[in-house]
């Protein structure tokens, strides 16, 4: 079944659930999670098993760590051979993506925030150093998460 009827499905299932109780709301974090789930389901995860490919030919060990829920956050985790000990491995590299579903003025100002309003789903890239910038979803592409990536991984690397 494609995605987006399989989301659509999804949509009016919880809907018929407990129709009664939903608010707008509601409804609109309910969409922005099921957003969220798809893009990391396609973009995320297959740009991260792109790279941890690519990089395990390298001679490096590559972790995939995703959140409990599989909706709000995957890191990579580059391991490189130990200097010190012959078996043993070091961190070398960290990037985490993780996604957050915003409203408008709802951050700062919550009390202004437009119940009726969609929420925007974005995601943050980040490092052990901090974040190092922030996406919509809809503005970001497989190719483009393998890109920000490798550039990262280029500056920790030539550091």
């Amino acid at each position: 079944m494609s995605g987006w009827k399989r989301k659509l499905r999804e949509i009016f299932r919880s809907e018929n659930d407990d129709s009664e109780l939903r608010t707008v709301r509601e409804m609109h974090v309910k969409f922005a999670e099921l957003n969220m789930r798809d893009f990391f389901r396609h973009v995320v995860f297959p740009a991260y098993d792109d790279l941890k490919e690519e990089i395990e030919k390298h001679g490096r060990t590559v972790v995939i760590d995703v959140d409990d829920t599989g909706l709000n956050s995957a890191s990579l985790i580059v391991y490189a051979p130990s200097d010190t000990k012959p078996d043993g491995q070091v961190e070398e590299f960290y990037f985490e993506i993780q996604g957050r579903a915003y409203q408008k003025a709802g951050f700062a100002f919550p009390e202004h925030a437009d119940e009726s309003q969609p929420r925007k789903p974005k995601v943050e890239i980040l490092l052990r150093s901090g974040s190092i910038s922030e996406y919509d979803i809809n503005d970001l592409s497989r190719d483009d998460i393998v890109e920000i990536f490798v550039n990262e991984y280029a500056k920790w690397i030539n550091y």
